[in-house]
């Protein structure tokens, strides 16, 4: 990865936080991105810390003249960018009945609606070169209908589709779009419900932040179209496809 020009969104926590370490250790030109100056700052001071260069850049993914500005600065910049890394997203729970559709709008506007609109100002810089990757974040959620996260994995699942979709569109012209789906993982996302929070969720078992971004940087290095982390995660995704009956038991088991 060494040179490579990495544009990471979300870059200031979980998963986005620890691929931009990593991928900064291994020489890749890396830019940071997301809403908080403070919080990419910090992942800046420990980039540096350990030897590694990286660029900082607020970005809302919400804002369409953003999204435009932050890529063209940095084709200005680098002329290029060779990996698109796109995790931004939130996450709010609740049972449908009592959903708070603002709070719906709110992931879709971000997670799925926001990830697209990267696509579409950084996918004509990659089709100009003939060349780029774009790895797209989703989850077991996209696959798995957890109760009290249904919205929340409608978006996950909106992306899943985005991916496959996309890749039929591009893989003619040198573009390689990747989807990654981890299981459960510790991170903030979810930090601010509380008590919202089922009792059963992460029970399951917590995926290690780290191990989840070497995986990811193996999977970019191997150019892997489709990668599922986790091996309850691989599991369940099979048992959904193969044998949806059985898959309907575990996850009713799950979250009772």
């Amino acid at each position: 990865m060494r040179n490579k020009v990495v544009l990471i969104m979300g870059a200031s926590s979980g998963i986005g936080r620890a691929v931009s370490i990593k991928l900064a250790n291994e020489g890749a030109k890396v830019i940071l991105a997301a809403r908080s100056f403070q919080a990419l700052e910090t992942v800046k001071h420990t980039i540096e810390e350990n030897g590694g260069e990286c660029y900082v850049r607020t970005c809302n993914i919400c804002s369409e003249e953003e999204v435009r500005n932050l890529t063209n600065e940095i084709i200005d910049h680098f002329g290029k960018i060779d990996v698109a890394i796109l995790g931004s997203g939130i996450q709010y729970i609740d049972k449908v009945s009592t959903l708070d559709t603002n709070e719906v709008d709110a992931m879709f506007q971000t997670n799925v609606i926001g990830i697209i609109r990267c696509t579409r100002f950084i996918l004509p810089h990659m089709l100009q070169r003939n060349n780029g990757q774009i790895v797209l974040i989703s989850s077991i959620m996209g696959e798995a209908a957890f109760p009290h996260m249904v919205s929340y994995g409608a978006t996950k699942a909106a992306i899943s589709c985005f991916a496959r979709g996309l890749r039929r569109e591009v893989w003619r012209q040198g573009i390689m779009i990747q989807l990654f789906s981890p299981g459960h993982m510790n991170t903030n996302i979810s930090t601010h419900l509380q008590d919202r929070v089922p009792p059963w969720y992460g029970k399951s078992g917590s995926l290690n932040i780290d191990g989840v971004a070497d995986k990811m940087i193996r999977s970019i290095k191997l150019k892997k179209s489709e990668v599922i982390v986790g091996r309850q995660t691989k599991i369940l995704s099979r048992m959904i496809k193969h044998l949806p009956f059985f898959a309907n038991n575990i996850i009713r088991k799950m979250t009772t």
